[in-house]
């Protein structure tokens, strides 16, 4: 797996691949999560406090052109120094976005700390370091971005230094909607999707960390994203009675027609998705063991629904089956 030093990589060949640690004899361990991280990312350099023990995760998804690369486990630092810069034929960018614990980036004189929720996007063409505090185990998802890519994307040609890109007060939130919905999903969406999914994170990355307040994204980069976003919200305030197409395009700021027009790819209204989504809730709930003694009322309201006469007829239509029949089902 590992690389002779000097040895500039050619263009990647990306296959999923999963290196955990506790594969591993203790003593071997930070040693190769060292190489994993360079096979997964490039040439860098971990660092950690040998005194304790080590143990970490990083997997590589294929996206498009690029990867989303996820690290957990001990907290730990990573260099990228000017001499593995001058050998690595490969550059890039990395839009990261903290899941767990937080971190700070430190390049070119200028650092960014990264909570969860955050994302910043950096080149690897200037060295760079990255610490992780000590305490709590880290959690990160770092999308590998093509460099001609963002380059080609930044307004003007102009490409700034390490920018915290989730600052901005209307992209940012799409941005970090985006990267958590294409990190989750990221093995089982197409290629097709996964490809326009990831230009429109990388267009809007760059337009924000441009420095440029005014969003100045075209409206066709910008829908994948703002779907990405429309929909985490749904997901999280579906067990709201009052969740309408109104309220979210009153969140966003945008006109309710926009709403219905951003899920016209997924073939689906937003009001068949929100229902779709609790009653897919609602049967996970009716099956799940710990709540067998659970009223099937009781279920049903806090998953939204306020009319349990329509509540049983979009079930039975849904499942082809009653919530008691499904309930009884699973006991079998």
């Amino acid at each position: 797996m590992a690389r002779e030093a000097g040895q500039a990589p050619c263009a990647r060949n990306r296959r999923y691949e999963v290196w955990r640690t506790a594969d591993v004899a203790e003593p071997d361990r930070f040693a190769y999560f060292r190489e994993a991280v360079c096979e997964a990312f490039m040439d860098l350099t971990p660092e950690h406090d040998r005194s304790g023990p080590f143990d970490a995760e990083v997997e590589s998804v294929p996206l498009a052109e690029g990867a989303v690369n996820r690290v957990r486990g001990t907290p730990h630092h990573v260099r990228r120094t000017p001499a593995q810069i001058r050998r690595t034929a490969e550059q890039c960018f990395f839009l990261n976005i903290q899941l767990k614990s937080e971190c700070v980036i430190e390049q070119n004189s200028r650092a960014v700390r990264l909570r969860p929720g955050q994302v910043a996007l950096f080149g690897s063409d200037l060295p760079f370091r990255i610490f992780h505090p000590e305490g709590r185990d880290m959690s990160v998802a770092s999308f590998w971005l093509p460099r001609r890519q963002v380059e080609e994307s930044f307004p003007g040609g102009r490409i700034p230094g390490i920018r915290r890109v989730s600052d901005h007060p209307f992209l940012g939130p799409l941005i970090a909607s985006a990267a958590r919905t294409l990190n989750r999903s990221a093995r089982a969406i197409g290629p097709a999707d996964c490809s326009l999914m990831l230009e429109s994170l990388i267009r809007l990355a760059a337009q924000a960390g441009s420095g440029n307040r005014d969003p100045g994204v075209a409206p066709e980069t910008l829908r994948p994203a703002l779907l990405a976003a429309v929909l985490e919200h749904v997901e999280s305030r579906v067990q709201d009675p009052g969740l309408s197409v109104g309220g979210v395009a009153a969140h966003f700021g945008i006109s309710k027609r926009y709403v219905h027009k951003i899920f016209e790819p997924t073939g689906e209204t937003f009001s068949r998705h929100v229902l779709n989504c609790r009653l897919e809730r609602t049967a996970a709930e009716l099956t799940a063991p710990e709540q067998a003694r659970t009223p099937i009322a009781e279920i049903a309201y806090r998953n939204g629904f306020s009319d349990l006469s329509y509540f049983n007829r979009r079930f039975k239509a849904h499942f082809q089956a009653t919530p008691r029949e499904v309930r009884r089902n699973v006991r079998r």
